[in-house]
C-alpha cells in the first residue's frame, strides 16, 4: 500500500486477469480495494445493463451483441459512476510499484 500526502489517501494495487495472458493493474483507494468483490458485482450489473452502459458493447449487424470491457471500463465506471463525487480516482498502472493486494478473474 502507498500513502499519498497530497490526497491523504492510502492506495493499493488490484490485478485484473482477463485470461489468455491479458493481465492489467489498477491503483485505487484502499477503501475501494477492500470492497472490490462487492463492487465487482455492481460493475457487472451495470456493464450488462443496456440502458445504463451505452459505451462498452460489441455490435453485430448493427445490434448490441454483448458487453466488451477491460480495466478501462472498470476505471471509467469507478470514477464516473460508482464514486463520481470522490476525489480519489482509480487509475491504470503498467508496472506495480508495490505488492498486489487482490486479484480478480474475469
Amino acid at each position: 500500500m502507498q500513502f499519498s500526502k497530497r490526497t491523504g489517501v492510502t492506495w493499493l494495487i488490484i490485478r485484473f486477469d482477463f485470461g489468455e495472458d491479458n493481465i492489467q493493474y489498477i491503483s485505487c483507494a484502499t477503501k475501494v480495494g477492500r470492497k472490490i468483490n462487492r463492487i465487482r458485482y455492481d460493475f457487472e450489473n451495470w456493464v450488462f445493463d443496456e440502458n445504463r452502459n451505452t459505451k462498452y458493447w460489441l455490435y453485430e449487424n448493427g445490434e448490441r451483441y454483448c458487453p466488451s470491457y477491460d480495466t478501462d471500463a472498470i476505471i471509467d465506471w469507478l470514477n464516473n459512476v460508482k464514486f463520481k463525487k470522490g476525489t480519489a480516482k482509480a487509475k491504470l498502472i503498467t508496472v506495480p510499484k508495490s505488492k498486489v493486494k487482490k486479484t480478480l478473474y474475469f
